[in-house]
Parts: C-alpha cells; structure tokens; sequence
C-alpha cells in the first residue's frame, strides 16, 4: 500500500478504545474512521457525537460485510480479542490487537491459521515493548554488554481495582494471562520460546471474594534452562507500582527498578564485565518514551508515549508493505505462556509442557 489513505474501524469504544481512536485519527495524517463497533448503547451514543459521519454497528460480522476497511483496531476486553483478529485476517484487513493475544488455545491455533492464509498481518499493541529503557537493554545486548540472559526477573504490580467498574472483566480475570507487558520486553532477548511453567495462585485473601487472584507467581524455563520469574497482582496494597525488571546476563546486569517515590523515581540501572569500571551499576538516563519521539512529536502520550509509537509503526508498515513490527509469532510467545501458567495454577501448581502452533 501507497501514501494513500488508511480507512481505519474500531471494535471497542470503551475508555481505551476511544482514546486509541483519537490517537489514530489526531496524530496521523491520512487515517481516516469510518467504522465503530460496540454492544453497550452508551458507548455508541458517545462515538455518533465525537464520530458523527462514521458508521455505528453492533454486529461485528455485519460492519466486515457492509465497509471496506484497511485496518483493525480491536479494543474488546482481554478476554475478547482472538475471533475479532482471525474474521478480520480472512478479509486481509491489517489488525492491531490489544493485549493479550489469546485466552486459551484453540484461539491460538485459530488465529495463527488466520495469518498464515491472510494478505495483511497481525499486530500487538504492546506497548512496554515500544519503552526507551526496553529498547535500552535490548541494544546493551547486541553490543555484546550483557552477555547471555540466563535468569530474569519481572514483575506487573498494578492495584487495579479502580477499574473494576468500567472494565468487570478484571475482577475474576487470571492475572498471569495478562503477562505480555513483563514477558514482552525481556523476550527480545531470549530467542528460545519458553517451554515449561509452573504457576501459583494466593486466591483472595484482601477482599475474600471467590474467583478472585490477588497476585500469581509463576516460573517459567527454557529448552537450554533459562529460567524467568514473573509476579503479577492487580489486588494489592503496595504503592510502588508498576512495571520492574532484572536480568541476570552471562557479563552484565540490567534493572529497572519500580517507582518507589512516585513518577518518575524508576531508574535503570546497568552493569558490564566488559567495561572498565569499578563494579558498581550506571544510572541510565533514560526512561519510557523513546528520546526520538519525546523531542520532535508533542502527539507522543499515553503509556510513555509507548501508545504512539505503536501506531506509528502499524501505519508506517501497512503504508510501505513492512512485515508486521509485533507479529503474531512474537505476540503468541508472549501470550501463551500465561495461558499455561493459569493452568497450571488451577491444577495446585504443576509443571505443564508450553505447545505453540509452530511447535506441533
């Protein structure tokens, strides 16, 4: 596809959604909408008034079958993402997905035979992995800075209960699924999949409500035994929020460390055998958004500017015929993983074998 115009629609017009919407249409030259999706009344009475020439539709099949679209936006709940991506790929329009990819399975196995029969591709909204810091640690092990990752550590520590209201699908949901913003980024330094998981679950023990998962823990193992740990709750009392990471690497160390005093008290912090120093950690100056879009591009908010720089890639990609920048391989070894570990959870912790679609 030329520098033509890209007819963009959406399925999801929550708080997310819409403000996605706006990025798209806002930010970038030559989108265009012409196509919202959503069952909830509410939600299509408040795009008709910021959207009034696109067309509104409740069924999602019937807005494929009725506008010629180019691209997907799918901002459904977590739970909702994998059929809208598969119907949209048979009609060889480019899909952006939020996070996860998949709940289960079979809507792996679905969307991937989706892709591989589709004209257009898939891509995932994650955005931790469009962070500056993420791209940092990435490039100190290109540079040969790092070495060998061998254990890694992250955690997504987010007190979402706030959000239970306008998003009920996070009151019960399995928090280990929603595992793409921690295995994401570090994944960029693994070329092995992860291939066992073992996973446990405290329950509810703060608002002692059934179904409910204050934090799950999990570890994760490679074929070549790299081994990652990852925590994630999303019912909590701890005020460092949200996102850290550490890596073990064969010659360096890499942390993120969390926000202990408030915005913007995240450090990254970086170790080399390889550099003549006295072995203490160098404070990078970097943070979430990337250094080539915080000085040029006032557009580049919401998650770091992290948001931005999706979409950006996404049109930039459909526009110049590039390969996807999150394809579906990549997002699938960041989603399944936590579909097992739930699993594995449920079943008091065992260790479960981790099957991709390109594996059997």
């Amino acid at each position: 596809m030329t520098e033509k115009e890209i007819k963009i629609g959406i399925v999801g017009y929550g708080h997310r959604g819409s403000s996605m919407l706006k990025m798209a249409t806002q930010g970038f030259e030559g989108v265009k909408a012409i196509a919202i999706c959503d069952k909830n009344p509410d939600l299509l009475n408040k795009a008709k008034k910021d959207y009034p020439e696109v067309r509104l539709f409740t069924d999602f099949n019937l807005m494929l079958d009725r506008i010629s679209i180019d691209a997907l936006l799918v901002e459904t709940p977590a739970t909702h993402h994998a059929k809208f991506c598969s119907k949209a790929l048979r009609k060889n329009i480019y899909v952006m997905s939020d996070v996860p990819t998949v709940d289960n399975v079979d809507e792996a196995n679905d969307l991937w035979e989706a892709q591989q029969n589709s004209k257009s591709f898939y891509m995932l909204g994650a955005n931790p992995n469009m962070w500056g810091f993420v791209q940092a640690f990435v490039d100190l092990k290109e540079k040969g800075l790092l070495g060998e990752a061998y254990y890694i550590e992250a955690e997504y520590i987010h007190d979402g209960r706030y959000l239970f209201n306008k998003t009920p699908w996070r009151i019960t949901y399995e928090t280990i699924k929603y595992c793409t913003h921690s295995l994401g980024p570090v994944l960029r330094l693994i070329e092995e999949d992860l291939e066992w998981v073992s996973c446990f679950d405290t329950g509810s023990h703060i608002n002692r409500k059934q179904g409910q998962h204050d934090a799950m823990a999990a570890l994760f193992r490679t074929k070549s035994n790299i081994v990652i740990r990852l925590l994630i709750s999303c019912i909590n009392n701890c005020p460092i929020g949200h996102h850290c990471y550490r890596i073990y690497g064969t010659k360096g160390y890499f942390e993120r460390t969390p926000p202990y005093f408030g915005p913007g008290s995240a450090k990254a912090l970086f170790y080399s055998t390889k550099l003549y120093c006295d072995k203490k950690a160098i404070e990078l100056p970097i943070a979430e958004i990337r250094p080539e879009y915080a000085k040029k591009n006032p557009n580049a908010v919401s998650h770091g500017g992290a948001d931005y720089v999706l979409l950006d890639r996404f049109f930039n990609a459909i526009r110049k015929g590039l390969p996807s920048p999150i394809n579906l391989r990549e997002s699938l070894r960041m989603s399944l993983p936590g579909v097992y570990a739930a699993e594995s959870a449920r079943r008091g912790g065992e260790l479960i074998k981790i099957e991709y679609p390109w594996s059997k």
